[in-house]
């Protein structure tokens, strides 16, 4: 008896003992062997880790006014998992955000879900009010330009998480949009809600801010005056780009559509077209350089017609005969083709490739063309098309850079876009230095085409670019489009453009217009001209283009940055005062004067001046007048002036 209980005994504490064993095993690989898979999976449950954005680099013209800068904006997520009546929040989140399907995101997403991103206020504003079960809020950036569109097609766009997707935006996105950081979404002991740890796992590193070469005055005269000629002329579209001679720096590009609104697309940089007559100065500076001809020689221009094989050469007026100077002041195609046929089409090619055509210029900007012209052998009637601008692709940055080789005495510089990067300590460095591609002209080469050009703008083609305020000189162009079934061109659709430089005499800025298929005239002097002659104009009076002219030297042709003092403080006075009256000449007296592009005070400066009643709508710089300037003024009257703020 004895024994049998004894025996139960042991088996009893056998089995204790086992069931220890097991105990102790599996805490052992509970807290040993298993502890980091657990401590994960309970991590996961309680725990979430989410990407912090970087706040992106702001971005300025070359005088420091803010082009495009990151703000604090809120976006809104729920936990789904949380919400007790899940019909009610999709039917909300619904009304709120128009988007469906919130019950399918519900089951997908249990656990954390977006509602919206980076919300504006109107939204923000209903979300707050709307009672929704698990809604938070965290702080993200938002981009925004505080110019609106203004240079759109320039600066470009970021997508919701402030990645670059085009223009500078993309181009240099390596530099503005830092590094993002990590932060920890917790949920409190009674799995109720979420919310951040009080620090971020990893800080979120900001980007850099970068100073651009363009003038936002510049940019908005340029797209207030093309949208004003798009609009009066009925035309498809418009561009217009304007560099710095001495540098190649791009102080306004504009890409405008029918109704004047920018394109996201940058055509000036990125699409490649027939010139037209703008080409001509390539031939014509060519054969001179080559000694073929000088400016006096006479060619016989066919009284308007010449045939070259089965094909024929059009000029617009028939000439019987013109100097080599006449050709390019009147614009002759069948001169230009005469020239190119004693030139020869590997001396041509040479000459268009040494200028920087067939191959990109090296901008610092998304998708840069190279345009296009096959190499020589080629036929007679392909060479004189070539030589006014026909058979040849190439973009407007091209075609303005050849100008501005011409304008600063024949060399040809890169076009950038990239002034300076501001490190954190506030010191500015080069972010696209000024270079000097190659000479592409002789100095005196330079000064003979140069005096050409001022005399398209005296006698010839571009005579409505003439202004009596500052000094112009350029060329027009024509170029045909092709035909829809591409069999020729079409006679009635054409891109009619001019290229100039101002002033003529110490050239500072040089200038591209060009208009699609505009309706009331294809000619580059009747629609492209006119336009260009008030930017120049309007840009000229600006007070810091007038300082920056003042201040320059030979030894250092850059930009100032600091305004002047001492000796030159009384001159600086006086080129304000001139820029106050918008260098309104004398025998103007009685006619109304031009108060687009003026500042408020500016503009009521120069109507007491004039003795002009006038009446200010708005605020900001004057965009618009009525009546127009140039009218006479009758005493009594009121000026209505149209003001905004860009």
């Amino acid at each position: 008896m004895k024994n049998k209980s004894e025996s139960k005994l042991i088996v009893i504490k056998i089995i204790f003992i086992a069931i220890g064993i097991v105990f102790v095993g599996r805490l052992f690989m509970l807290q040993v062997l298993d502890h980091d898979r657990f401590l994960s999976a309970a991590d996961n449950q309680q725990n979430l880790i989410i990407d912090i954005q970087a706040k992106r680099g702001s971005i300025y013209d070359r005088n420091l006014k803010v082009l495009a800068q990151d703000i604090d904006s809120y976006s809104y997520y729920v936990v789904p998992g949380q919400i007790i009546n899940k019909n009610l929040a999709a039917r909300k989140l619904k009304n709120i955000t128009g988007s469906a399907n919130w019950l399918e995101k519900f089951k997908k997403h249990p656990r954390f879900l977006w509602v919206t991103r980076k919300a504006d206020k109107r939204l923000e504003q209903t979300l707050e009010q709307s009672n929704i079960e698990s809604l938070n809020r965290i702080v993200e950036p938002r981009r925004v330009y505080p110019a609106g569109k203004l240079a759109l097609s320039l600066l470009g766009r970021v997508d919701i998480d402030v990645n670059g997707l085009s223009g500078i935006e993309l181009q240099y996105d390596e530099l503005l949009s830092g590094k993002n950081g990590k932060a920890i979404l917790k949920r409190d002991g009674l799995g109720q809600s979420y919310f951040f740890d009080e620090r971020p796992l990893v800080e979120p590193c900001s980007g850099a801010d970068i100073v651009l070469t363009l003038d936002l005055d510049l940019q908005q005269i340029v797209e207030q005056e093309m949208t004003e000629t798009l609009m009066e002329n009925n035309a498809a579209g418009g561009i217009a780009l304007f560099i710095k001679v001495d540098t190649g720096e791009i102080l306004a590009c504009a890409v405008l559509d029918s109704l004047g609104k920018p394109s996201a697309r940058n055509r000036a940089v990125t699409d490649q077209y027939e010139p037209g007559s703008t080409f001509k100065i390539i031939t014509v500076a060519t054969a001179i350089s080559q000694g073929l001809f000088e400016p006096n020689n006479i060619l016989f221009v066919e009284n308007g017609k010449f045939r070259i094989g089965r094909r024929t050469i059009r000029d617009d007026h028939e000439f019987d005969s013109l100097t080599v100077e006449d050709i390019v002041v009147h614009s002759s195609n069948i001169g230009a083709s005469k020239i190119a046929l004693e030139l020869g089409d590997e001396l041509l090619f040479k000459a268009i490739k040494e200028a920087g055509f067939v191959m990109p210029l090296g901008i610092d900007f998304p998708a840069e063309a190279s345009g296009y012209l096959p190499r020589p052998d080629w036929r007679q009637h392909y060479l004189a098309n070539v030589s006014f601008g026909h058979g040849v692709s190439a973009t407007p940055l091209q075609i303005i850079s050849l100008y501005g080789a011409i304008a600063s005495g024949g060399f040809l510089y890169r076009p950038f876009i990239g002034k300076e990067v501001i490190g954190d300590d506030g010191t500015r460095k080069p972010l696209a230095p000024r270079l000097r591609i190659r000479r592409v002209f002789s100095e005196d080469i330079t000064e003979t085409i140069g005096e050409f050009l001022k005399q398209v703008v005296i006698r010839g083609t571009a005579h409505k670019a003439s202004s009596r305020l500052v000094s112009i000189a350029g060329k027009t162009g024509t170029a045909l489009k092709l035909r829809e079934d591409k069999k020729g061109y079409d006679q009635k659709r054409a891109r009619s453009s001019f290229v100039g430089y101002f002033p003529a005499e110490d050239p500072a800025i040089v200038g591209m217009t060009l208009f699609d298929e505009p309706k009331n005239s294809r000619y580059g002097g009747e629609t492209a001209a006119p336009v260009f002659k008030n930017i120049a104009e309007r840009y000229y009076c600006l007070p810091q283009f007038m300082v920056e002219r003042m201040l320059a030297s030979e030894q250092n042709r850059q930009e100032q940055a600091e305004l002047p003092t001492g000796d030159s403080q009384s001159e600086f006075v006086k080129i304000l005062e001139v820029s106050a009256r918008y260098c309104e000449d004398p025998s103007d007296e009685g006619l109304i004067p031009n108060f687009k592009g003026l500042t408020m005070k500016q503009a009521m400066t120069l109507a007491v001046t004039k003795g002009i009643e006038c009446e200010l709508n708005g605020s900001g710089m004057v965009y618009s007048q009525t009546p127009s300037a140039g009218k006479k003024y009758i005493q009594g009257n009121t000026v209505k002036l149209g003001c905004k703020s860009w």
